[in-house]
């Protein structure tokens, strides 16, 4: 795996905030000034050095008085935090994003055909499309 993709991508992303959107099919992470990124797989939060939400949680009532409001509870968590770093394993294509008070959002890149997560940076944002492909390698288009 290329590095100099994963710096670009980094600067990119670094600093910025983002909210979680649940769509029809997936979730995605929307960046603060413009750009996605995409999770139609798993992924999940961690905060306070536990997993706080997983997107398979959406939904659940776990024996709370409601089901959980997956939306609701991330964009919680993320209000305004900044992204601080970006990680991507070199042999998975599994998907970190680290932000400020020690919350990740982890995705997992799970198939050995289907693609995973995506970032989408429209050109005013460094233009830059980054697609986990199955079996863990990525495409990158600038």
């Amino acid at each position: 795996m290329d590095e100099e993709w994963l710096s670009r991508l980094e600067q990119r992303l670094i600093g910025r905030c983002g909210s979680i959107e649940r769509r029809e099919w997936d979730w995605a992470l929307n960046l603060a000034g413009g750009g996605v990124i995409s999770l139609p797989i798993p992924w999940r939060i961690v905060a306070n050095g536990r997993i706080a939400f997983a997107g398979g949680d959406d939904g659940q009532q776990f024996g709370l008085p409601a089901p959980v409001d997956g939306e609701a509870l991330v964009n919680g968590i993320l209000d305004k935090k900044v992204i601080v770093g970006v990680a991507v394993d070199r042999e998975t294509a599994d998907l970190s994003i680290r932000f400020e008070d020690a919350v990740r959002l982890d995705a997992f890149n799970y198939s050995a055909g289907y693609e995973g997560w995506q970032v989408n940076l429209p050109a005013e944002n460094g233009g830059l499309w980054v697609i986990a492909l199955g079996g863990g390698d990525v495409e990158i288009f600038a």
